[in-house]
């Protein structure tokens, strides 16, 4: 311990609103340090080895920052602050999320979503509720949008140079066959061509044509009777 550790007079208790916002600020800015060493910006070798500095010494950094800005805090407090910090937030993130995913499958069905407890958000639940679902019972709306801040970055960085796609593989199996099933199905197909044909002929035309038949036989018929008996008369008077 250096110094000026020695020197300082920690404060102890519960730890304030301001004060855990000072942490997690300094978490990001710690990150931000050793995520640009890492990406190349430090090229001698004490800067090389700073990059795998213990964890001991890391913290060490925090609560010099932590102290600048009036937190006055040892780097053992800071580190399990955050410890806890980060156990709560996860546990308030993943219970949003199953609400999110619970909304999406009970889209169009009112009566689903008022039965399912699921679906009520961590931020409209009373503490008694939050401590039965195993959730924090304390945390705070602020709070969480300032870790949110600090964990997605985190997560921006390392996807930096990759072809990884957060939009698309990060999304719960779930999510991705729901948004499948309401793509619009494609348009049916054109009815086949088919070509034009006469219509069928009724009834009345059928039997009119019957008739008009018959009445050519009949006439056929007369006509050949007539020729026999114009022969027969011929031949009566030549005999």
């Amino acid at each position: 311990m250096d110094s000026s550790s020695m020197l300082r007079d920690y404060r102890k208790g519960n730890w304030t609103i301001q004060e855990t916002m000072v942490l997690i600020e300094a978490k990001k800015m710690d990150d931000e340090r050793r995520m640009k060493r890492q990406g190349g910006d430090g090229n001698s070798s004490s800067e090389r080895g700073n990059i795998n500095k213990p964890g001991e010494l890391r913290w060490k950094w925090v609560e010099d920052y932590c102290w600048r800005h009036g937190c006055l805090r040892s780097q053992n407090q800071c580190n399990d602050k955050w410890d806890n910090l980060m156990r709560d937030f996860k546990k308030v993130r993943e219970y949003e999320r199953r609400v999110s995913e619970k909304l999406l499958l009970a889209q169009g069905d009112d009566d689903n979503i008022i039965h399912q407890d699921i679906t009520k958000s961590y931020w409209k639940i009373e503490r008694i509720e939050r401590k039965e679902k195993n959730l924090p019972t304390n945390m705070l709306p602020e709070i969480y949008e300032a870790l949110v801040q600090v964990v997605d970055k985190r997560g921006q960085k390392v996807l930096v140079g990759t072809s990884f796609n957060p939009s698309t593989t990060s999304m719960s199996p779930t999510l991705q066959q729901l948004q499948i099933a309401t793509l619009p199905l494609p348009p049916p197909p054109p009815p086949p061509n088919v070509p034009y044909t006469q219509p069928l002929p009724t009834v009345a035309q059928i039997a009119i044509k019957v008739n008009i038949q018959i009445h050519q036989q009949r006439e056929e018929e007369r006509a050949k009777e007539e020729e026999e008996k114009r022969v027969g008369l011929v031949v009566i008077i030549i005999t």
